[in-house]
């Protein structure tokens, strides 16, 4: 009895036995296991006796729930409309198996020559050369505003107010390399070609897949098929050089006809040259053309920017209209703005006279080749007219070096040599051509895009559902923590377990 008297209700002995299993403390009966620790631990209180007194909390704190689910709500609606976004554009090209693989069309290829080819047509989506064109096919530089995440745009106008400077157009367009290089994923199998890109505008992630497969098959052709119009066209060069030698003999064995018989009319069929064969053009200075590609690049930018300027001028004329007279000063404002961007900006107006002066340029230089080209090139005889003086062994007529005819005998001669050569030359033309006709049919028919590249209906993750999932959840717990926490730092004890944690004492019954 003593002992029992001793263990008081505030003070309660872990030494004795309860017969409930509990000593008054809420630690185990028994003076085992941890001795006297017992006494500073409460009941194991469930996680769902927790919500539940925080749900409680939460009914009793209905003022401060409601401005905590406000916040929530607010941040949820934030964290919708400024979460990145991702866009997922695909396009894939058919290749069918011809006798481009290596082997005739249908027939077996390694293992080995599959991945060499595979290697090869990514490589040619993904070369940094390649990159680089689409940057600069799509003008994404100038679109780099408009690509901007939202998040983005807020910091970037954020950084604007402390002054920051805005990246140039170098590092616009670094950056815009890189993107590209790390978002744009190909697969190759033995049929199909896969381009994939990961963006943050849809429109700008359209324009990129369908720019890289337009430069994939570029490149495709140039392998495949570009070479034989080199070839063709070097061909066509050799036919007219021929059908003017031809001429050239042709005139000559005229004239030694004459000679021989006055009275017979002398005239020595030449096969006309075909329509679609002329004489090659002389090229542009490839510095030249190098400094107009990239002045007239410079005017289809600022040409670009003044088209924009000028439409959201007439669109804002078009509604002030609508509510405002003629002689309005907004209405005189904005006909006196749009007659002034109508006009060229000194920049523009100074790259068109670079251009200009360019074209001027180049155009002299062509004609002062094609003029050196005809002086080189060798003159046929006048029929009916003397026979020109003797001229030294490289003024000769005929290209062939062969020695000026001195008969009528030589002339034949010569005129069927080079009339044979002539048809041969020719014969070679027309086989290339057949050959191009050839390589095109089967580059049209081997290469088929079966998805287009398009706008995607939405991001690649469902934004606005996630976030109001997200936000729900946080708010119910937000909610409830807040709850939770005003009632813990309140001095009122609301729970039994208030009491037992902050006074140590135990509590056998409630009521309300």
């Amino acid at each position: 009895m003593a002992r029992i008297e001793e263990a008081t209700l505030f003070r309660p002995d872990p030494k004795l036995q309860y017969p409930t299993g509990r000593s008054p403390g809420g630690g185990p009966s028994g003076g085992g296991g941890r001795g006297g620790g017992d006494e500073e631990e409460g009941p194991n209180i469930a996680v769902r006796e927790r919500v539940f007194e925080a749900w409680r909390s939460a009914m009793r704190r209905k003022g401060l729930s409601f401005i905590v689910m406000v916040i929530c709500a607010a941040l949820t609606v934030f964290g919708a409309i400024f979460w990145p976004r991702t866009y997922e554009v695909e396009s894939r090209v058919l290749v069918q198996r011809t006798a481009t693989f290596g082997a005739q069309a249908g027939g077996y290829v390694s293992p080995e020559e599959m991945r060499n080819i595979a290697k090869e047509y990514e490589e040619q989506v993904t070369a940094r050369d390649n990159i680089l064109a689409i940057v600069r096919q799509k003008n994404l530089v100038e679109r780099w505003d408009e690509m901007r995440q939202p998040h983005r745009r807020l910091i970037d106008k954020i950084n604007r107010k402390f002054g920051k400077e805005p990246p140039s157009d170098e590092d616009k367009f670094d950056v815009l390399v890189t993107n590209i290089q790390h978002r744009m994923k190909v697969w190759v199998d033995a049929t199909t070609v896969t381009v994939r890109l990961e963006w943050t505008e849809p429109t700008a992630a359209r324009d990129i897949v369908d720019a890289a497969v337009k430069n994939f098959l570029d490149a495709r052709y140039q392998s495949e098929v570009g070479v034989i119009p080199a070839r063709l066209k070097i061909q066509e060069s050799f036919v007219v050089q021929a059908h003017k030698d031809l001429e050239s003999a042709a005139v000559v064995l005229e004239r030694f006809q004459k000679e021989n018989d006055p009275n017979k009319r002398a005239k020595v069929f030449v096969p006309a040259l075909p329509q679609n064969v002329r004489e090659t053009p002389v090229e542009a200075d490839p510095a030249l053309k190098a400094k107009l590609d990239a002045v007239r690049q410079q005017i289809a930018v600022l040409q670009e920017t003044k088209t924009r300027r000028l439409a959201e001028l007439h669109q804002q004329l078009i509604e002030k209209q609508q509510t405002l007279g003629p002689n309005h000063p907004d209405i005189i404002g904005l006909k006196q703005a749009i007659t002034a961007t109508d006009q060229d900006p000194p920049q523009l107006a100074a790259l068109k006279g670079q251009e200009r002066d360019l074209l001027s340029e180049i155009a002299t230089q062509q004609k002062t080749a094609q003029q050196q080209r005809a002086a080189a090139a060798p003159r046929a005889p006048v029929p009916g007219a003397a026979a020109p003086a003797p001229e030294p062994a490289d003024k000769t007529p005929d290209v062939s070096a062969a020695p000026v005819p001195k008969g009528l005998q030589d002339a034949q001669v010569l005129f069927q040599t080079v009339s044979d050569k002539y048809q041969g030359l020719f014969k070679q033309m027309q086989d290339l051509q057949v050959e191009l006709q050839t390589a095109e049919a089967a580059y049209k028919t081997r290469y088929k895009i079966t998805l287009p590249a398009d706008i995607p209906a939405g991001p690649k993750r469902p934004i606005v559902p996630i976030a109001t999932v997200i936000g729900l959840l946080a708010t119910i717990a937000a909610i409830l923590l807040a709850a939770t926490v005003a009632d813990r730092f309140s001095g009122i004890f609301y729970e039994p377990r208030d009491v037992r944690d902050r006074l140590g004492l135990p509590v056998f019954a409630t009521f309300s």
